[in-house]
């Protein structure tokens, strides 16, 4: 429970310092920037990221896929989140 609200107030967080809604991308950018600092990410196109990992192979996030699952709810929303972060972790 604690995720969805920490997700939630981030979506509010945003959506109040900006005219405009936040994008999936940013929301998605901002959950990866917060568990893992040290990687960097890049927004080539809309619905895409690239997650320069230090000492690992650039990874590739599919952000629209993650949306449609974070529109069946808030259960499959951080599931899907929290496989995309584990795909991100790699080899430690």
């Amino acid at each position: 429970m604690l995720r969805v609200t920490s997700l939630s107030f981030l979506c509010a967080l945003l959506a109040a310092c900006s005219p405009t809604p936040p994008s999936w991308d940013t929301l998605v950018s901002s959950k990866i920037t917060d568990h893992y600092p040290a990687y960097k990410v890049l927004a080539p196109e809309a619905g895409h990221l690239l997650v320069q990992r230090p000492g690992q192979m650039d990874k590739a996030v599919d952000v629209a896929g993650i949306a449609k699952f974070c529109q069946r709810g808030p259960a499959d929303c951080n599931y899907a989140l929290d496989q995309m972060l584990l795909e991100l972790r790699g080899a430690q």
